[in-house]
């Protein structure tokens, strides 16, 4: 009786260190999903008109370079007075005239020179807003024209150098505005822009 004894409680020591008996280690937890970047906010789309009170930002916008979308050829943006932009801003407007608006050149149209020697195009077509905002140097704009389809405009102008411009001591090398411009599928990027302040 006491070997059997002796025998049983040997095999529950020896079972007690047996390697599968052992505790386990605990079990790893699992690695943390790395953090996905929130989305940024959608940019909201441009709605309303507006404009900053007092700055004179009148004149004519034209691009350095051409801008061409099939024969349609940017010639310049309009800005006009305060006064056009209140106007505007109280919704007395016309079909034919805004105080931001877009002017293109039918290239295939045909072509003369105007008193000044510059060669003009019998067909040309004003892009009026669907909205804009104006000011602080910055000058936001859409439209859509039945042909070019949706245009967006977005630029910098700095005040600086056209103060310059409308004073008659611009520099050589002034950028007026700068600009991005997307004109239906078709898109212009880092665009400038001299100024004239129209005869």
């Amino acid at each position: 009786m006491r070997h059997l004894w002796t025998a049983a409680a040997l095999a529950a020591l020896l079972a007690g260190c047996h390697p599968q008996a052992a505790s386990k280690p605990p079990a790893t937890a699992p690695a943390a999903a790395p953090a996905v970047a929130p989305k940024p906010a959608p940019t909201p789309a441009l709605s309303g008109f507006s404009h900053a009170k007092g700055e004179d930002l009148f004149g004519y916008y034209s691009p350095d370079k051409d801008v061409k979308v099939g024969v349609m050829q940017l010639d310049q943006i309009h800005i006009g007075s305060e006064e056009e932009f209140d106007k505007w801003e109280r919704g007395e407007r016309i079909a034919t005239y805004a105080p931001v608006m877009l002017e293109f050149s039918d290239l295939s149209s045909a072509k003369s020179q105007d008193e000044n020697g510059v060669t003009v195009y019998a067909h040309t077509i004003r892009v009026l807003p669907t909205a804009y905002k104006v000011g602080g140097g910055h000058l936001s704009f859409t439209g859509v024209d039945p042909v070019l389809g949706p245009i967006q405009l977005d630029g910098e102008i700095d005040m600086a150098a056209l103060k310059r411009a409308q004073t008659e001591s611009a520099k050589d090398d002034d950028i007026i505005l700068r600009a991005a411009l997307q004109i239906g599928t078709a898109t212009f990027k880092a665009l400038t822009f001299d100024w004239f302040g129209g005869d």
